[in-house]
């Protein structure tokens, strides 16, 4: 493949992409943050040095809230001046530092479980007044009886810091922006591979034999994808570096229902396998956007009308399910026909993918012929069979042989 790295290099325009596509995976991280490393790396140390006193000296939920008391008291009114930080620099870095710890113990000792115990019930309750009636949802009752049975499972919390708050969101993982860099990048990729002896006309020497087509055709599939997944392997490095510098990303062995935004998660699995796993769909994602590229070039075979077609159809799916979802965030009342629009976009588009948490924040099914079927394992099997049938065609349409006059 060494011969297919270097004609798909051979284009300025490949590297200026590429060049973009690692400009904008720095750039935008790092513009949320910059000025703020030291103070939000302060914040992080701060925290986790009240979550280790509180676990060394015995705290109570009373003691931190005697302690929040005094800094409301004499930290931040007329006797500031004469107040002496405990753990931060400031009464206001206690302040955070100790309410932060406060809703993490209250979370982990007990919040967390009552939470779950209480959805159970819910649903054990609607389980039971649908049954009462003359023709009950067997949908209803046997998607409860599943989400019961993932959420049954024993969760161990742990007072440990995880380095990540609920203010930041997760916001430094989730650029769309950088999102539309990277399938322009595969696009331009795989028209750039698939369609070069046709722009250079080299196509008369290689088109005449069959056996030379499709022998080139995987060559140059897996030339691309190994690219891609070259610089989504940096991007996952550099995320989790961002992580533990700039927010103290740690305890990734820890149950991701660590994080209380996946509070109601029903998977068992850890901080470092939801990494894993938004890693490997992404990857998922971006070879099924290249499958289909390659198919349409092999198709098309001409790189301007095979850009033309492509891009607008790849990035495309993606913004609408960021319309959507942005739609659906912001409403306060969002209607059921945008929910049910954003829910099938989920099903059918690779590119919702790209957003792995939106699939486990809760029991996410769907009715299959009446059975409870979960939207990721829906969107995971059609990626698969969208892949395997666009290599299939675009092996076969690569055959196609055109001899010169």
């Amino acid at each position: 493949m060494r011969y297919e790295y270097k004609k798909l290099f051979s284009s300025k325009l490949m590297w200026f992409v590429l060049l973009l596509t690692f400009a904008y995976m720095v750039f935008l991280p790092l513009r949320e943050v910059w000025g703020n490393m030291g103070e939000m790396h302060q914040s992080a140390k701060t925290y986790e040095t009240v979550i280790e006193n509180v676990k060394l000296g015995g705290l109570t939920h009373s003691e931190l809230s005697q302690m929040r008391n005094e800094i409301f008291q004499n930290g931040l009114g007329e006797n500031s001046e004469n107040y002496k930080p405990k753990y931060s620099k400031s009464a206001v870095g206690d302040l955070v530092a100790i309410e932060r710890a406060s809703r993490l113990m209250s979370y982990c000792e007990g919040g967390f479980e009552q939470d779950r115990r209480e959805l159970v019930k819910g649903m054990l309750w609607q389980n039971a007044a649908e049954s009462r009636k003359q023709t009950p949802d067997s949908y209803l009752i046997k998607a409860n009886e599943k989400a019961i049975e993932l959420y049954n499972r024993r969760i161990d919390l742990k007072l440990q810091s995880t380095g990540l708050s609920n203010d930041i969101h997760y916001a430094i993982f989730n650029y769309s922006m950088w999102e539309y860099v990277m399938i322009a990048l595969c696009v331009l990729m795989t028209v750039r591979l698939f369609s070069c002896e046709y722009s250079s006309g080299a196509y008369r020497t290689v088109n005449t034999s069959k056996k030379t087509v499709q022998s080139l055709f995987f060559k140059k599939y897996l030339a691309v994808i190994s690219v891609a997944v070259c610089v989504l392997t940096v991007q996952a490095i550099f995320e989790l570096v961002m992580g533990a510098c700039v927010f103290g990303l740690k305890n990734l062995s820890l149950p991701i229902q660590q994080i209380q935004m996946y509070e109601y998660c029903p998977y068992a699995i850890s901080i470092a396998q939801f990494y894993l796993f938004k890693f490997l769909l992404k990857v998922l994602a971006y070879v099924t956007i290249i499958s289909l590229c390659a198919f349409v070039t092999t198709l098309v075979r001409r790189p301007l009308v095979s850009n033309i077609i492509l891009l607008p159809v790849s990035a495309g799916g993606l913004l609408a399910s960021m319309v959507l979802f942005v739609k659906i965030d912001n409403a306060e009342k969002y209607s059921l026909s945008a929910l049910s629009a954003y829910d099938r976009l989920r099903i059918f588009l690779p590119q919702s993918l790209l957003n792995f948490k939106e699939y486990i924040k809760k029991f996410d099914c769907f009715s299959l012929l009446g059975h409870p079927v979960s939207r990721l394992s829906a969107c995971i099997f059609i990626s698969f069979a969208i892949s395997a049938l666009c290599v299939a065609l675009g092996y076969k349409f690569s055959g196609r042989t055109r001899r010169s006059s």
